[in-house]
């Protein structure tokens, strides 16, 4: 390498699809390295001036403090590893850029778009990422440390390692792109959690447990995808607390209209017992169907709240089975009741 040429050799061990390259660049000025990896302050006007070409290898690229506000000038570039501590990178464009292992500390990415870009392993540490734009992006590993987000802020509602899941892949490929997707979910969790935007922490928690679910079934273990089947209509994954509300309307319900069909109930009084039975719901009359069904979701109110005040009691075989049943559901939802309510304090 003579001295009028870079010869940078970027630290990208580990990185399969990538081989060290040995940049070739001219000096710049009275420097010992090129413009993109020199320790010298460049002007914004250098970085178009020697605008790359698309997909060219920028790997190792010292970008400290360089102002590249509103820039595409490294759309579509390889830029394993670079620096760019301090850049202004707001409305910039990085689209469809390879940032594996780059360092974005104390920047200001405003609005900028890293939309299709590689940021696997990438470090972002009190940067402003306001209405920057994600969508495409691939965020597995990529650390998010005290960084600022709004409402504008994009990120895809289902990572693009979900999205590959589609097709035939084998059980190996299922089981590694499901788990680089629930990681990205959680991270957007915590990023979401930290910056009060608890619906949205809620919203990617939600869509964490669907590709557990689907996976689950995927991959043939089906008690786990009927548990998380079941945690899905009952209570939305433990985050919707009208579900298990709704859930025990209908419990109440279905078991009030079975009493009367399956043995009956019977109130007992101070002198006399009635007995609330249907054999044949198309030849009772209309009041008495009323009747025995408020009696029986009287019945049933108090069955499920394990309340037992005595004054009603199933008849036969199989309207007891119902009640023990119902007893033991009933138990089951109002904890699971009480668990979304106590969780739902946290978001």
């Amino acid at each position: 390498m003579s001295d009028d040429r870079c010869g940078h050799v970027a630290n990208i061990s580990g990185i399969g699809d990538k081989g060290s390259v040995c940049c070739w660049r001219s000096v710049w000025r009275e420097t010992d390295r090129c413009i993109w990896h020199t320790d010298s302050t460049v002007p914004a006007p250098a970085y178009e001036q020697n605008r790359p070409k698309a997909g060219e290898r920028l790997d190792g690229a010292n970008l400290r403090q360089a102002p590249l506000s509103g820039s595409d000038v490294l759309a579509d570039c390889s830029l394993v590893d670079a620096d760019f501590t301090g850049a202004t990178l707001d409305r910039a464009d990085l689209s469809e850029t390879d940032l594996r292992r780059a360092t974005f500390r104390d920047v200001d990415a405003h609005g900028t778009s890293f939309r299709d870009a590689n940021l696997h392993d990438a470090v972002f540490v009190f940067a402003d990422l306001r209405s920057a734009d994600f969508r495409g992006a691939r965020l597995y590993r990529a650390g998010l440390t005290d960084v600022r987000l709004n409402l504008e802020t994009a990120f895809d509602e289902r990572p693009v390692y979900e999205d590959e899941l589609s097709g035939e892949p084998s059980t190996d490929e299922i089981t590694e792109r499901a788990e680089s997707a629930r990681w990205v979910y959680r991270e957007l969790q915590r990023l979401y959690e930290e910056n009060a935007f608890s619906e949205r922490a809620i919203d990617y928690y939600v869509r964490e447990m669907d590709l557990r679910r689907r996976q689950a079934w995927r991959v043939r273990n089906y008690l786990v995808a009927l548990k998380f089947a079941g945690s899905r209509w009952i209570m939305r994954y433990g985050t919707s607390p009208w579900r298990v509300v709704t859930a025990s309307i209908l419990l109440i319900l279905f078991c009030a209209g079975l009493f009367p069909l399956t043995g009956g109930i019977q109130e007992v009084g101070a002198d006399t017992a009635v007995t609330y039975r249907v054999e044949d719901p198309t030849e009772t009359p209309g009041g008495v169907l009323l009747r025995a069904f408020f009696k029986s979701l009287y019945f049933s109110v108090i069955t499920f709240a394990t309340l037992g005040y005595g004054d009603i009691q199933p008849v036969g075989s199989w309207a007891r089975a119902i009640a023990g049943v119902e007893t033991m559901l009933g138990s089951l939802l109002m904890a699971l009741l009480v668990f979304v309510l106590t969780r739902s304090v946290r978001f």
